[in-house]
């Protein structure tokens, strides 16, 4: 009995050690979704500047076609009507 005491049974119990594992599934499967999330995150911006640069040609195109001097900022109204905006 004395050897007991010094050395106890030190064995996790099944349900907890299937606990931490199934716990630790839980959190890799969560890291591997925040890294996906992070990937569409980084397209979904990539599209939103490739739109920008886009809107932006086509302002320029259509301002060189109405004659609006090149740096002028001008805006576009509801209805359709350029404006060139007074500093």
């Amino acid at each position: 009995m004395a050897d007991e005491t010094k050395n106890p049974d030190l064995t996790v119990a099944p349900e907890v050690l299937q606990a931490l594992y199934q716990m630790q599934s839980r959190g890799d499967q969560l890291a591997a979704e925040i890294g996906r999330m992070e990937v569409r995150k980084a397209e979904i911006v990539g599209e939103i500047h490739d739109l920008n640069r886009r809107a932006s040609d086509l302002l320029r195109q259509e301002g060189q076609r109405l004659g609006i001097p090149d740096g002028a900022s001008w805006k576009v109204t509801p209805e359709g009507k350029a404006m060139i905006v007074e500093d």
